[in-house]
This record gives C-alpha cells, structure tokens and sequence, in this order.
C-alpha cells in the first residue's frame, strides 16, 4: 500500500507543556504533562483526513497488522535542508495507528530517501509485510519448526516455549532452532 501525506511537524515542535490554572498563585502553573501542540494537532488531523482518502480495505489487510511487523519504508520531501528525518515519525505513526495498523509498536520504519521540495514538503509511504514470524525467518522455517513440536509431549499443553518463538522471544531452550526441552511423545 502506497500513501502520500502531509510533511509531519518534527518532535522538536510537537509537544509542549501544559499549564493549568492554580487558584492558591492565582496564576497559570505547569502540570509537569506534555501536550500536543496547535500545530501538532492540525498536522495529525490532515495526515489521518489523507489517509483516509487514500487507503483501500480491499488490499490492505488490517488484521494482519494486529499479530505481524509490517514495514513502512519513506521517501520524505522536506521543505528545506537540515531536517532530521527521525524527528518526523513519531507523529506520523501516531496519526496512522487505528487507520492503516493496530498499534505503532508493530512499524518498522524505514528512510529510503531524502529530497527537498520547497513549494509541496510531504512524506510518501509504502509499507509492506515482513517475512519474519516470531524468531523465524519465514512461514515455512515456523512450520519445519512446528513440525517436530507436535511430536512433543510440551505440544499438546500449549507449549511456552513455541508460543514464546512465535511472539519473537529469545530462549535459551531454543539453540540453532532445536528445542532442547522436546519430550518425544510415546506413540510416535
């Protein structure tokens, strides 16, 4: 899937803290939170109203989002040099949560060029599924992997150690993709 959105307003400019008005100082005070600012929320607000022009359910697969990495790479058209590219994806990605994927948590953001274009700055999208599932590098590695747990006496009581495999948890049980916890099953 493909989007072009609105250049993000950069972390720098994205926060700012919030004051609340204190009765005993008879003035505005600081909480001590962090709030989105004016132009942080007008950014979020025509970066979630583009996507949502743009994407189609119909080849985006959202669920898919909910239990996988995806990847998003980007090719950003700042609107003058000197701009950190990692300081615009934080709200970028939160805008996009709940739209184009469940959680933020699951992006792997990736910065594939940089350009300038002062009269249209912008940030194109292309995201895509990764291969990898959990410490496995591909569908068919977790099935060979999968293969032997039933075979195991662990299998049939909802193995941790393959559910931990599957969720990307490192284990020393785990050595070379052999389990060294397998408890052959008898009649196999």
């Amino acid at each position: 899937m493909q989007l072009t959105l609105p250049l993000p307003t950069s972390i720098n400019d994205l926060y700012i803290n919030q004051y609340v008005w204190s009765p005993k100082s008879k003035s505005r005070v600081p909480s001590g939170k962090r709030i989105l600012s004016k132009e942080g929320e007008k950014v979020k607000a025509q970066i979630i109203k583009s996507a949502k022009k743009q994407i189609d359910y119909k080849l985006w697969d959202y669920e898919y989002t909910k239990d996988h990495f995806i990847y998003m790479d980007a090719t950003i058209y700042f609107n003058r040099t000197g701009r950190d590219d990692n300081n615009i994806y934080k709200l970028n990605n939160d805008a996009l949560e709940k739209i184009v994927y469940d959680n933020d948590s699951r992006i792997l953001t990736r910065t594939q060029r940089i350009l300038y274009d002062k009269e249209n700055p912008r940030i194109e999208l292309i995201f895509s599924c990764t291969e990898y599932i959990g410490i496995f590098d591909n569908q068919n590695c977790l099935n060979d992997f999968e293969v032997k747990c039933k075979k195991c006496k662990r299998y049939k009581n909802n193995c941790s150690i393959l559910k931990k495999a599957k969720e990307g948890r490192i284990q020393e049980e785990i050595i070379d993709f052999d389990c060294s916890s397998f408890k052959k099953l008898k009649n196999t």
